[in-house]
């Protein structure tokens, strides 16, 4: 049976049309019955058990090239290999969802991604790269963390013919693999940004524009991205500090957890007061990233306070848009949901946060983060 199971699976994965027919079920029932018609049109005889649930695809052998245009990358596994590509099929799904990673869990849940698999070693996903199938990268969000990034990227996936993802995973483990492989610390470790770019834009709905919120500590790592894409317009987004640290402290964002950004990227020592302080500094280092990055071309800065406004007049023709009336009203629409649970509405918490903010967290933002907040409004300023 397992034999049968491996001729299957050979034999879909080397047919798009089948692909699309097995991963359009979402329910396991409809993809266990179809399966087992297909396969008995291909005089293969499955047994139920070969298509039952399971956590994951089993492991399969890399194949160099990218498959067809529904697939997207998940993440990186290891194996005897060096990394791996991991791929799983999305089908026609808009990714409209507040997170990439939420997109790529219910993709993994797919009746079609528990039976089926596709992985490609690190060099051959570089090399077979196929950037003409990606809608271009149109701009990069860069932010301090809870200062309306999510929000920027719900009003620019409203826009039509727009695939607007927010903090990709993959993207994500891209950086920190070139940042940790001497054999991707120049060129080559750009041409893996690149490449999964160009793999996690796919146009598969015909899209004319990909935007990509970032994490925000991938600010830290500008010069990289930077150097990878350099045509590439971009805006670091930022907000009354005060406000921040009150939500980092109520809930710490992994981004302010030092170990679990790659080592050496705060650089803050050990004569840390408490928490508040440790978040203020981490933020610090955030603004002092972008206020030098904002010395070259191709940035902009946007305070919290000036949206939802300023992305219709100032970052949409800073990425190279020019909406229409259709367009802005569509932008204006989504920028009254919360972002982070667009079927409510948003609510404004700035004026709450000054009130609930303690006096820890007053004297973390005066010593760190006041005047630096200074210079990004200055920055804005110049800007308009």
């Amino acid at each position: 049976m397992r034999n049968a199971l491996h001729a299957f699976q050979t034999a879909v994965m080397a047919d798009p049309e089948l692909q699309r027919q097995l991963g359009a079920c979402e329910r396991h029932e409809i993809f266990s019955a179809l399966a087992m018609a297909v396969a008995d049109r291909l005089g293969l005889t499955l047994a139920q058990e070969d298509l039952a649930p399971r956590a994951r695809a089993v492991p399969v052998e890399p194949t160099p090239e990218w498959p067809p245009l529904e697939w997207l990358p998940v993440g990186f596994v290891p194996s005897e290999y060096g990394p791996l590509v991991d791929w799983a099929y999305f089908g026609d799904d808009a990714l409209q969802d507040s997170f990439f990673e939420e997109s790529v869990q219910r993709a993994r849940s797919r009746p079609f991604n528990r039976v089926f698999r596709r992985v490609t070693r690190l060099d051959d996903f570089i090399d077979n790269a196929l950037p003409d199938e990606a809608a271009p990268l149109r701009g990069l969000v860069y932010h301090m963390s809870r200062c309306g990034s999510t929000l920027v990227a719900q009003m620019l996936g409203a826009l039509p013919a727009t695939l607007s993802l927010s903090e990709p995973g993959p993207f994500d483990a891209a950086i920190r693999l070139a940042m940790s492989r001497a054999d991707l610390a120049g060129e080559r470790g750009g041409a893996l940004l690149r490449a999964m770019a160009s793999a996690l834009g796919r146009a598969r709905r015909s899209e004319r524009h990909c935007f990509f919120k970032l994490d925000s500590w991938h600010i830290l790592a500008f010069q990289r991205i930077q150097a990878a894409l350099p045509h590439v317009p971009w805006v670091y987004l930022f907000r009354d500090p005060v406000e921040v640290l009150v939500s980092q402290v109520r809930l710490r964002g992994y981004q302010t957890v030092p170990e679990l950004v790659p080592s050496g990227l705060y650089d803050i020592g050990d004569d840390v007061p408490g928490p508040e302080d440790l978040c203020a500094r981490i933020l610090a280092k955030h603004h002092e990233a972008a206020i030098c990055a904002l010395a070259g071309p191709q940035g902009m800065a946007i305070n919290y306070a000036s949206l939802p406004d300023a992305l219709a007049d100032r970052l949409a023709p800073h990425f190279g848009l020019s909406l229409t009336r259709d367009e802005r009203a569509a932008v204006a629409r989504a920028s009254r949901r919360n972002a982070k649970a667009p079927e409510q509405l948003f609510v404004p918490d700035g004026a709450r946060k000054h009130v609930d903010a303690s006096p820890a967290i007053l004297e973390a933002v005066r010593c760190h983060l006041a005047a630096l907040h200074g210079k990004l409004e200055d920055a804005e300023n110049l800007a308009s």
